[in-house]
């Protein structure tokens, strides 16, 4: 009868983490590296823009700037508005046409002001809001259309701008109003929205994916995954807007760094945690607490103001009342690609097999031979490159800021929840039914309440399956 070797077993493990930890560490260092100098030529961006010399005007402008005004109570547009648009010698004043939109060629990139005359506002259409005009627009080499929203409210009311007020498919859905446009029908009202929904839904599927990755194979529900999605979208914005990049190289700089950030978050704080047998609870406090950091780090670095990704933000594709921009398209299909890449991956190779292994039963996927650790080192990389991904396509989907993540960070909630928590394809259904539902519910209700209407329908499935759409039920007791 054989003996069993347990100590050179254990030697030869002790050995394989040895020589794991050389690159490991080598890539820590790399990643540190990257990161503070990204940091570093993103706490410059805003003096240099700041100190730029006022432009001049050119002949052939490559940047311009849309002004929209609507009314606030059934969100119709209002014309012959007059914006000026100016920045040092350089100033020009237009009138908003019927559709209540202007188009402001800029001769260079840079900060604008842009002023709204309140005195050519028609009589009964409402004012601006307090503290909303003149605003500061930024606008970087090559921005086709920023977006500049004025809502007009009653006089004495105020309006607050949602994040998505800035930027978004062209669908009509503006910020702040209820009910239907006028003279519009319902199917119009509903068809763009349905179609910007799906888009969203499919964003939203990126970050989701890797919420419920990160939950299946560790049980730990990461209340900074937001963080990851904002950390791609500044990422995108870095290499776009600051370092003057195509965009092509924003979105696979923002994917990479997004994996790299996910690798040393495991690394250096999840990782020794899970070892040292720290609780799911207190695990939760510290992704809180970590996602407060990240959060105010970030609006420390880049500011409190919306920024915006360079982009042609005209209308590159027309089907009656649906109006889509190319990045629209694009990233559509980047997400459609992406997810049937993570369906393979996870149904066809050894690596996703052994993920969902280690999510059905971890212990049982340790005695069977695999390396769970691994295997959790891989879903935190996977899931920083979805999320930064995610980031700096919804970053062209709207304006960013320092909260973009954690603004949708309830939507990425809902849409596993509603999917089933732990099973990366109820991420993907979940995702999409929360992206069409929030997208339509404007159509009925104020756009403020839009994400009230996405809880209201999780509820009511949960009530009739609460283990998701695609979840498996458990017997508690």
């Amino acid at each position: 009868m054989r003996r069993p070797l347990p100590r050179r077993s254990s030697h030869l493990r002790h050995d394989t983490t040895r020589r794991r930890s050389g690159p490991a560490a080598l890539l820590t260092v790399i990643a540190t590296a990257a990161f503070a100098l990204i940091l570093a030529f993103a706490g410059a961006a805003p003096a240099n823009a700041a100190s730029s010399p006022s432009p001049s005007p050119s002949s052939s402008a490559a940047q311009s700037i849309q002004v929209w005004i609507r009314k606030a109570s059934d969100r119709s547009d209002v014309p012959g508005v007059k914006v000026t648009v100016s920045q040092g010698s350089f100033s020009q004043t237009v009138t908003s046409g019927d559709d209540g939109k202007a188009l402001v060629p800029v001769p260079a990139a840079g900060t604008y002001k842009v002023d709204l005359d309140a005195s050519s506002v028609p009589e009964g259409a409402g004012t601006v809001p307090t503290g909303l005009n003149p605003r500061q627009v930024v606008v970087s080499a090559g921005n086709q259309g920023v977006p500049a929203y004025y809502i007009l409210v009653a006089p004495g009311g105020g309006a607050t701008p949602t994040p998505g007020a800035s930027g978004g498919a062209s669908s009509g859905a503006g910020g702040g109003g209820s009910g239907a446009d006028s003279g519009a029908s319902l199917f119009d009202l509903i068809a763009p929205r349905i179609v910007t929904g799906l888009i969203f839904g499919l964003l939203l599927a990126l970050a989701s994916i890797g919420v419920s990755l990160i939950y299946g194979t560790t049980g730990l529900n990461n209340f900074a995954h937001g963080e990851l999605v904002t950390f791609g979208a500044l990422m995108g914005y870095v290499f776009s807007a600051v370092l003057g990049l195509p965009g092509v190289v924003a979105i696979i700089a923002a994917t990479v760094l997004g994996g790299v950030f996910g690798y040393v978050q495991d690394l250096g704080l999840w990782r020794p945690l899970r070892r040292r047998g720290v609780a799911l609870v207190p695990l939760m406090i510290v992704s809180i607490g970590l996602s407060l950091a990240l959060r105010y780090l970030f609006q420390f670095i880049f500011g409190a103001d919306q920024l915006v990704l360079p982009a042609d933000n005209r209308a590159a594709f027309i089907l009656g009342p649906v109006r889509l921009r190319s990045t629209d398209i694009i990233s559509a299909v980047i997400c459609i690609v992406l997810l049937l890449l993570v369906a393979f991956v996870l149904l066809r190779t050894r690596i996703g097999k052994a993920t969902r292994a280690v999510s059905d039963n971890r212990s049982l996927a340790a005695a069977s031979g695999i390396d769970v650790e691994r295997v959790i080192r891989t879903v935190w990389v996977g899931a920083g490159s979805l999320a930064g991904l995610a980031g700096v396509l919804i970053g062209y989907y709207q304006s960013l800021r320092w909260d973009t993540g954690a603004s949708i960070l309830l939507l990425i909630f809902a849409a596993v929840t509603l999917g089933g928590f732990g099973t990366a394809f109820g991420a993907l259904v979940g995702s999409l039914v929360i992206g069409v539902i929030t997208d339509v519910s404007t159509v009925f209700i104020p756009n403020n309440l839009k994400y009230v209407a996405a809880l209201v329908v999780l509820i009511a499935i949960l009530l009739v399956r609460p283990q998701g759409i695609l979840g498996k039920a458990s017997r508690i007791g």
